[in-house]
């Protein structure tokens, strides 16, 4: 709904301020219905949320496949994910130059960091119980949700900023997609059995509230600068702008050549020979080099203790799969902020995916057993020590982060940055030695994977990285409250 340009300063206020209240009495309203019905232990209300945590239990827990992937899916309206898009959305803004939509968004996630554990406090109640718990119980109070708030809160900021940066026919899904990921995760947490209906809706409920003031505020900043929507989709009143979301592609950017591609292809068609045939030549061999192997895993299992364990855990956890994507996200999204280019993205994609099908092929290939030492890991597959996953992983995310930042700042100081990823690879390495997951050529074997892979990625794709820290002026267009801003050449 568009604001009529009639009105004058006072009219758009009160429109905005009416419009924000609606949406904090629709949120507000039904979350203090259901507080007080929980409050009083209302019969029919209890008896409906034990019916279905218990049916629902006695559907999941048969089935560890469907508790895998709903573990999975109820981790978007997890903290970790919002406190992640939060930053990630916020660090984009501002390299946009947006400064109030950051503080929007910004604003938006420390609310929500207080009204959970103060929605909480009002009732502390106790957590479902069923007869087979698919996974552990949170301590917390049961009601309200914060899985159910935190998405609508946080999926909800995602899609009011970035719906002005896509097409009018685009808008409407990207509010579809936001919803269906918050409903998502709410069935998610009455499948797992951590909380009964009420908790959900009532997370739900206050979840709106918060997001109405809060979009409700951000309109009445913007009515001192005269902003005024034209599309309908577009619940924050901004004018139209691509560089929200998605930067438009500058001149001279197009899309690599069938060419390029054909020598991406070729690069890693040669790492995957090399270093499969390396693999095998290492493994069937029995001199001198399989014995150092086995002699430094040893050594480590015998100078383990309860820190340097948890410290080894830590530190493998920084090219862990949630990290290596979580990472790559970030190392995209501000890349496209700066380069105001889809190029930093491709970049990013290609390097990251890349390594995940080359250490998976090679490691299929290789087929080599882990080390013959008691180990401190789970789960990891017997057939797979060649060439370390974790060590390409931290080479290739962490490399690609240090490739971008030097390419798009200036100073002969952003050359350091390279070091960057050796020194973390190595930190990997060392803890992956120590958890006996790897042997000593393995952890090699992953540098000189993850660190050719990257090196050639960026040469490939990132042409300007050829001349790093060239800068030019252009004319883009105006972002309004914004800084005048300036591109790379391509």
């Amino acid at each position: 709904m568009t604001v009529p340009t009639g009105l004058p300063g006072v009219g758009r206020f009160t429109t905005r301020a009416l419009l924000g209240l609606a949406g904090v009495v629709l949120g507000a309203v039904p979350f203090l219905v259901l507080l007080v019905l929980v409050q009083s232990h209302w019969a029919p209300l209890a008896g409906l949320d034990g019916d279905v945590a218990g049916r629902l239990n006695e559907v999941v827990s048969t089935s560890p496949a469907t508790v895998g992937v709903l573990s999975v899916l109820t981790d978007l309206g997890g903290t970790g994910t919002a406190v992640f898009l939060h930053l990630v959305l916020a660090g984009f803004l501002w390299v946009r130059g947006r400064r109030r939509l950051t503080c929007f968004v910004v604003a938006s996630g420390v609310g929500l960091a207080l009204i959970v554990p103060l929605a909480k406090a009002l009732v502390d109640r106790a957590r479902p119980v069923v007869a087979s718990p698919v996974v552990d119980l949170p301590s917390n109070a049961s009601f309200p949700s914060g899985h159910a708030m935190t998405s609508l809160v946080t999926w909800g900021v995602l899609a009011c900023v970035l719906a002005p940066g896509v097409g009018p026919r685009a808008r409407p899904w990207v509010f579809v997609v936001a919803s269906v990921v918050v409903v998502v995760v709410g069935l998610t947490r009455l499948a797992l059995g951590v909380h009964f209906v009420t908790d959900v809706l009532a997370g739900w409920a206050i979840g709106l509230a918060w997001l109405a003031a809060c979009t409700s505020a951000f309109r009445v900043w913007q009515t001192d600068r005269r902003v005024a929507a034209h599309e309908a989709w577009d619940p924050l009143r901004l004018e139209p702008d691509p560089s929200l979301a998605a930067a438009p592609l500058a001149s001279g950017t197009a899309s690599p050549t069938p060419r390029t591609w054909l020598r991406v292809t070729g690069v890693a068609v040669v790492l995957l020979v090399l270093l499969s045939g390396a693999g095998v030549l290492v493994t069937q061999q029995a001199g001198a080099l399989l014995a150092m192997d086995v002699t430094v895993v040893r050594w480590f299992a015998e100078h383990r203790s309860a820190q340097l364990t948890d410290l080894a855990r830590a530190v493998s956890q920084l090219s862990g799969t949630r990290t290596v994507v979580m990472g790559a996200l970030a190392a995209a999204a501000l890349g496209l902020a700066v380069s105001s280019s889809w190029r930093p993205v491709r970049f990013v994609t290609v390097t990251v995916l890349g390594e995940v099908v080359l250490y998976f092929l090679v490691a299929q290939v290789v087929e080599r057993a882990r080390p013959g030492v008691p180990d401190l890991t789970h789960g990891l597959p017997t057939g797979a020590s060649w060439p370390s996953g974790h060590v390409t992983a931290a080479m290739a995310l962490y490399g690609a982060a240090a490739v971008l930042y030097a390419t798009y700042t200036r100073g002969r100081s952003r050359w350091a940055v390279l070091a960057v990823p050796l020194l973390v690879a190595l930190a990997v390495a060392t803890s992956r030695l120590y958890v006996a997951a790897h042997h000593p050529t393995d952890v090699v074997a992953g540098l000189v994977l993850g660190g050719t892979w990257t090196a050639a990625c960026a040469w490939l794709l990132l042409p300007e990285c050829h001349h790093p820290g060239h800068h030019v002026a252009t004319s883009r267009p105006a972002v309004p409250g914004g800084r005048p801003t300036t591109r790379r050449a391509p």
